[in-house]
């Protein structure tokens, strides 16, 4: 089955427009919690976002959102 990973930093929308292949939904789910951890991670520690949300889905359906979200108190 194919899932579609899109991107949304700060508001800003980055289209998956390949999608990759997996085999089911849970392989699709850990792939995706890995895939959001790793992009928020590299935007928090360069101070590009605050924000980052990745939408699975498969064709027009939605499957799973993630929301990693970074607060700084000083």
């Amino acid at each position: 089955m194919r899932y579609y990973f899109h991107i949304a930093e700060d508001g800003r929308f980055i289209e998956d427009e390949d999608g990759q292949e997996f085999s089911d939904e849970q392989a699709a789910r850990k792939e995706a919690i890995e895939a959001c951890a790793s992009i928020a991670r590299d935007a928090f520690v360069k101070g590009t976002v605050r924000r980052v949300e990745l939408d699975v889905r498969k064709e027009s359906t939605q499957v799973l959102k993630i929301v990693i979200s970074l607060a700084i108190e000083e």
